[in-house]
């Protein structure tokens, strides 16, 4: 069984029909505004990917990242790969607790692979289980956040009885008091980041692991030579390196976030949380929200464990905000 997932438009055309003025897409939580994508040479298209770019992209992402050593920055073709590799790795099933509510990925990936997995509600549940610990920081869908130094201590206790933790810290970079990449290489503890999010071009697919040690060696050989095209090693070097970008989308998103607040709240709904690149909200009409948006062609992220709530993307221009606008004044929210 599929997860469902944000962003499927060829589902809600099938469920919705085609809008008349196309679909406006606020249910991934990508950056609605991404990175300009540079002017990229033929080479970079026509040959492999050059060791040298590999090596240049390492460099670029533990500067952005805040990572000593390069050598922990491990890049991969998405982190969706990381999550169908990384299961496989281990020779005996392990007892994998995963906090929730969160990114539904993670379990299915575990389970798939014959693991023994569960959700829990706190680390101190997971902690007295689990060989392995998933923690999503910031959490997708909610947005709630893990204290930085206290999942160091829980990653090195872990490591002391073979255990392992995996902090999936995809929308960290407008989250900073989430990012715990500062801590890469430490025994025990596994990061994976996302590049797409953020700079708003996950088509790319290009992500990154963060981590030292016999288990990050054998998740190289897993995922081979040439884990990442060219043209992505080098977008991604670029937009790494591109501090004044980086400050003042950083600076936008929040503005973004803080408007989009105010939007839901007009019409209603209850905003409990989310990061500056998605909003979680509470209505007990989410459902009919859901169906009504999706009816003016407006597709949000339900979920079906949580009925009465919905994440909500940023609107990426005036236009985009407008129609948002317009469709809730139709709705009635309580």
């Amino acid at each position: 069984m599929s997860v469902f997932h944000g962003g499927n438009l060829a589902g809600a055309t099938e469920k919705f029909g085609q809008p008349k003025d196309g679909w406006l897409d606020l249910s991934t939580g990508i950056n609605p505004n991404p990175y300009p994508v540079p002017t990229l040479s033929n080479d970079v298209w026509g040959r492999l990917p050059d060791h040298d770019l590999v090596v240049a992209l390492k460099k670029a992402a533990a500067h952005y990242y805040g990572v000593a050593d390069e050598s922990c920055v491990i890049p991969v073709s998405g982190t969706q790969t990381l999550l169908q590799i990384l299961p496989h790795l281990f020779a005996k099933p392990s007892k994998v607790r995963i906090l929730e509510p969160t990114y539904k990925e993670h379990a299915h990936c575990w389970t798939l692979a014959g693991h023994d997995v569960a959700g829990v509600k706190t680390l101190e549940e997971a902690e007295a289980q689990a060989d392995i610990i998933i923690v999503v920081n910031p959490n997708n869908p909610t947005g709630a956040i893990y204290d930085g130094a206290a999942l160091a201590a829980l990653a090195a206790r872990l490591f002391a009885k073979g255990g392992l933790l995996i902090v999936d810290g995809a929308f960290s970079d407008c989250t900073q008091q989430a990012d715990i990449s500062a801590h890469a290489g430490k025994p025990g503890l596994l990061i994976l980041r996302s590049f797409g999010k953020f700079f708003g071009l996950a088509g790319i697919r290009l992500g990154f692991v963060l981590a030292q040690g016999p288990l990050a060696d054998r998740l190289k050989e897993g995922i081979g030579p040439w884990a990442v095209n060219g043209p992505a090693l080098e977008i991604g070097r670029q937009a790494f390196l591109d501090d004044k970008w980086i400050g003042q989308t950083q600076s936008h998103l929040l503005e973004q976030a803080q408007r989009l607040d105010g939007v839901l709240s007009a019409a209603g709904l209850h905003v409990e949380g989310g990061t500056s690149l998605f909003r979680f909200c509470r209505s007990m009409q989410a459902q009919e929200i859901y169906q009504a948006l999706g009816r003016h062609g407006i597709l949000v992220r339900p979920f079906a464990d949580l009925p009465d709530h919905l994440r909500v993307g940023l609107p990426g221009n005036e236009s985009e905000w407008i129609r948002l606008e317009n469709s809730l004044k139709t709705l009635r929210c309580d």
